[in-house]
């Protein structure tokens, strides 16, 4: 069985959320022939703050950033 763990920031939808499963859900069973049935998917969501990169705090999550775009774009 597959487990994969998603980091994010708060603020994103539900809907958000059921689109990057099933984005992950499809690429992840292409890749690797498992079933959806057997890949499972935890989210975790926490505060900008708690988010490092290149040494910098992330700030909140803002819907429409352009990184959120390149990813949903990459995942279809």
């Amino acid at each position: 069985m597959a487990l994969i763990s998603c980091d994010m920031r708060y603020g994103r939808t539900d809907e958000q959320k059921r689109r990057l499963a099933a984005g992950l859900l499809r690429v992840v069973s292409e890749a690797t022939g498992e079933t959806k049935n057997d890949i499972f998917i935890v989210f975790r969501e926490g505060r900008g703050i708690n988010f490092v990169e290149h040494g910098e705090h992330l700030p909140e999550y803002v819907e429409g950033a352009a990184n959120d775009k390149d990813l949903i774009s990459r995942l279809k």
